[in-house]
């Protein structure tokens, strides 16, 4: 069965302006390998388009969680930010700005295996690779499936911000959900609902898609 590989060539036609395109195409295809989307060529184009979108062309590895008007943090959490500081139910919105650790140690806290604010799970994980691995619990699940659970990611999630994992954790995610039957089916909408949680960036992700099957072709 051939197997579908991206090149350093193809990734700078996605965006000229990045340092690493060798390292990114060597990280996208042994994610491929190891999860079977290199068998086929559709699932190659939607990995690397949704993956493409969510980075911002492959630029921001880490989730941008810095807010710099309280207003806007309303608008995104309203259930649980107030511009009232005397709004018991709901923290005080201009109390989080332009902070983005006290943020996510808010947001994220007690959930998926995340401790209180006071643990800092929140902060240490965030959002990072290139499918935004959140929380603590997925990323020990994450390190319990590809690395046996060796201990290094726990020890240092930062390291999902390196292509290396950022495409791994990605790439464990797709087959944890099953998204390679997603793309064999090409339902894009579904795969994006299964990414982000909703379809409302289809619109978006659309033209990034289009791009990429005009740039892989084999």
């Amino acid at each position: 069965m051939s197997s579908y590989q991206v090149t350093e060539e193809q990734i700078l036609k996605l965006n000229g302006q990045l340092k690493d395109a060798s390292g990114i195409a060597q990280s996208i295809n042994q994610t491929c390998s190891r999860f079977g989307i290199d068998q086929n060529a559709r699932r190659v184009r939607y990995f690397v388009a949704q993956s493409f979108f969510e980075t911002l062309s492959y630029t921001y590895w880490s989730e941008n969680l810095n807010y710099t008007t309280a207003q806007r943090l309303v608008t995104v959490w309203p259930s649980r930010f107030s511009m009232s500081a005397q709004d018991s139910g709901k923290a005080y919105a201009p109390d989080y700005t332009n902070n983005p650790q006290k943020l996510a140690n808010l947001v994220y806290a007690n959930r998926d295996g995340n401790g209180n604010p006071s643990t800092c799970d929140g902060w240490n994980f965030r959002g990072r690779g290139a499918f935004h691995l959140t929380f603590r619990g997925n990323y020990q699940e994450y390190e319990a499936d590809v690395y046996s659970g060796d201990g290094h990611i726990m020890a240092d999630p930062d390291l999902v911000s390196q292509p290396a994992d950022a495409f791994l954790s990605a790439g464990w995610f797709w087959n944890r959900n099953q998204m390679n039957a997603l793309a064999d089916a090409d339902q894009f909408t579904q795969a994006t609902k299964v990414i982000n949680g909703s379809t409302a960036t289809v619109p978006q992700r659309l033209p990034v898609l289009n791009k990429v099957n005009e740039i892989l072709q084999w």
